[in-house]
């Protein structure tokens, strides 16, 4: 795919980069900025890379499908802080609190109370993304469109139920069941159908969303 030019090779470097920072014993992230560059390099460039695929032929759509792809990482930190404490990872930036993996785990009272302000933090600035996300869809094709709709709409609802079920994050793995996804899809229908701005290209970006990724190689 790289030498046929469908994906961009420094993409591709810039996910593997990324991954390889899990590899590491201990995962941390130091701030805000830390937070938004790792989900630009572990999910952003899959979003950037997905437009190629499908061939999204304007530049300025590229910025929103890197939206997307922040947006869904920042829902999947969110689900798993958990999963991620067992396995000595923390997300949660440390400018925010300072969390051991093993306060996750055990869960405290005081840790519990910071890590719900955590969560609605985290998932705070995920809808940011997902909003924005949203705005681009219009540069996609019907069908496509679509489909990365529904797509947002089911990860986003991960975020709704975690808030909706009382922090369940803290506790297990939220998912959306087969029922929530079919609803989900209703709604997607619900949009499509009687939502213009669904349909209207937006060249107004948020500029301040990638405040933290101007020194990166993204757009040339």
């Amino acid at each position: 795919m790289i030498r046929n030019k469908t994906i961009k090779k420094k993409y591709l470097l810039q996910l593997i980069n990324g991954v390889t920072k899990d590899t590491k014993k201990k995962v941390i992230i130091k701030d805000e900025k830390d937070l938004i560059l790792y989900s630009y390099l572990v999910a952003g460039t899959v979003g950037l890379m997905m437009s190629n695929i499908l061939e999204v032929k304007e530049k300025i759509a590229l910025k929103y499908a890197l939206d997307l792809g922040i947006a869904l990482q920042l829902t999947n930190i969110t689900r798993d802080i958990l999963e991620d404490a067992n396995m000595n990872r923390v997300y949660i930036p440390t400018t925010w609190y300072k969390f051991k993996a093993s306060d996750i785990r055990i869960q405290k009272k005081k840790n519990q109370i910071k890590l719900k302000i955590s969560t609605v933090k985290l998932l705070n600035i995920s809808e940011k993304y997902y909003k924005s996300a949203i705005k681009g869809l219009a540069f996609l094709t019907l069908r496509n469109r679509f489909a990365i709709l529904i797509a947002l709409m089911i990860y986003r609802q991960i975020g709704i139920k975690i808030i909706k079920n009382k922090f369940s994050n803290l506790h297990k793995r939220e998912k959306v069941t087969f029922f929530e996804k079919i609803l989900c899809m209703l709604i997607c229908i619900k949009m499509f159908l009687f939502d213009s701005s669904l349909h209207k290209k937006n060249y107004n970006h948020n500029k301040s969303l990638h405040k933290f990724l101007k020194n990166l190689p993204i757009f040339e």
